[in-house]
């Protein structure tokens, strides 16, 4: 199994025409290597935009790419981040979700009345079993956390990633000291892989109790403080 995991590309993020075109770049390359390496899926781990509305060209550019992972019958897995995130559910991931070229994650299973219980996404290829939740602005995610149904999710067999767009507090980078956090313990437990998105720093981590903890970085930087560091 192989799968790839990226987050933070903050598409359209940038005011000036070059710099956009740099990060829609990186994307586009990103996506050709997923192709090039044969990868069985790919993870993204919010704020693939950086609005929920993006521009027109943004948006085309990236159905286009997407849609090759598609026809190479490589599936899409994401959360909505931070920036793409909308209370009222008009974003344009469900939008491409529709589309038929990703899949969102971050979903909660119907019939359920009290708690907040997620439903794991199956891929058909490797068996994976994939469950995720959304970032929001401001780190107000962090009540979907305290209410989550971690019970469930602990016990369910199998190969698991949890996708999310959070900082973890006990991993927080020293340079984003500062930055809202989510507790570890709010975690669920037991999962192979839990893949981040939101913190823009490359990291690995280890837990004995929740196994391995990545985050990609960004796939470009989106801000001029970003390109200095």
């Amino acid at each position: 199994m192989k799968f790839a995991h990226m987050a933070d590309c903050h598409l359209g993020a940038w005011a000036d025409s070059e710099l956009t075109k740099i990060g829609l770049d990186s994307f586009t390359k990103a996506i050709d290597i997923c192709i090039e390496e044969g990868v069985d899926f790919v993870i993204i781990s919010g704020d693939l935009f950086d609005t929920g509305r993006p521009s027109i060209d943004v948006l085309n550019l990236t159905a286009k790419k997407l849609k090759e992972l598609k026809d190479n019958n490589i599936p899409v897995y994401v959360v909505s981040g931070s920036h793409d995130y909308s209370a009222t559910g008009k974003t344009m991931l469900n939008v491409l979700e529709s589309a038929g070229i990703m899949i969102r994650v971050d979903r909660q299973a119907e019939g359920e009345t009290e708690g907040l219980h997620l439903k794991f996404t199956i891929d058909e290829k490797t068996g994976v079993k994939l469950v995720g939740m959304p970032g929001r602005k401001g780190t107000l995610e962090e009540k979907y956390y305290e209410d989550l149904d971690r019970k469930n999710l602990e016990e369910e067999d199998g190969f698991k990633i949890f996708v999310f767009h959070s900082a973890i507090k006990e991993f927080r980078p020293t340079i984003f000291e500062q930055m809202k956090a989510i507790p570890l313990s709010l975690f669920p437990k037991g999962f192979d892989y839990y893949a981040g998105g939101h913190v823009h720093k490359e990291d690995v981590f280890e837990d004995k109790n929740y196994g391995k903890i990545v985050y990609p970085g960004g796939t470009f930087p989106n801000n001029y403080r970003e390109l200095c560091l």
